[in-house]
């Protein structure tokens, strides 16, 4: 008896957690939205958008990043230096003989993103995950409860969500960083 009240309340936590994600706010789409990225603690969201110039990317600052503050009035706000510079900022080099951009956060360089326009003329960040290209959407990053407020957080994971760029379909990663 004590085993199943053990496995139910595994269960009743594992599913809190994913609800606790569904009930973030979605951020209002925008023209040029590359992705945006939530972590636990409180609902404000880091946002990712493309600053384009004609048909290409602005050649000093391709994105741009900013937070919206749900958690207290839903203003945007920049990022502060700390932010840009050790947690939600990119360094991005521009890709020789292109009009895209390759870079990646300034948190976690082992994961490679490339910026670029989809056939419409859309913004759009393409990663590889498990083996197949993605169109990045989202990220969630689940912090360790104890660390939420620290200089160095520790990230229990992180999950990627977006599409497969050719067909639609939904394509998702988790991983531990």
């Amino acid at each position: 008896m004590k085993n199943y009240f053990s496995i139910l309340l595994l269960i009743l936590f594992s599913a809190c957690a994913i609800f606790a994600q569904d009930s973030y706010p979605t951020p209002p789409d925008g023209l040029n939205r590359l992705f945006y990225i939530q972590r636990t603690g409180n609902t404000n969201t880091i946002v990712y958008d493309a600053n384009v110039e004609g048909k290409a990317f602005q050649k000093d600052k391709p994105i741009n990043i900013y937070w919206i503050r749900y958690a207290e009035d839903g203003s945007t706000a920049g990022l502060n230096y700390l932010q840009r510079t050790f947690a939600y900022g990119v360094k991005a080099k521009k890709v020789e003989g292109s009009n895209e951009y390759e870079f990646h956060l300034v948190s976690y360089s082992k994961k490679k993103l490339r910026l670029k326009f989809d056939e419409k003329g859309k913004p759009y960040v393409l990663i590889e995950i498990n083996n197949k290209k993605m169109a990045l959407q989202k990220v969630f990053v689940k912090i360790d409860k104890g660390t939420t407020f620290t200089l160095t957080p520790k990230v229990e994971y992180v999950e990627l969500f977006g599409k497969d760029p050719s067909t639609g379909a939904a394509v998702y990663e988790k991983f531990i960083p």
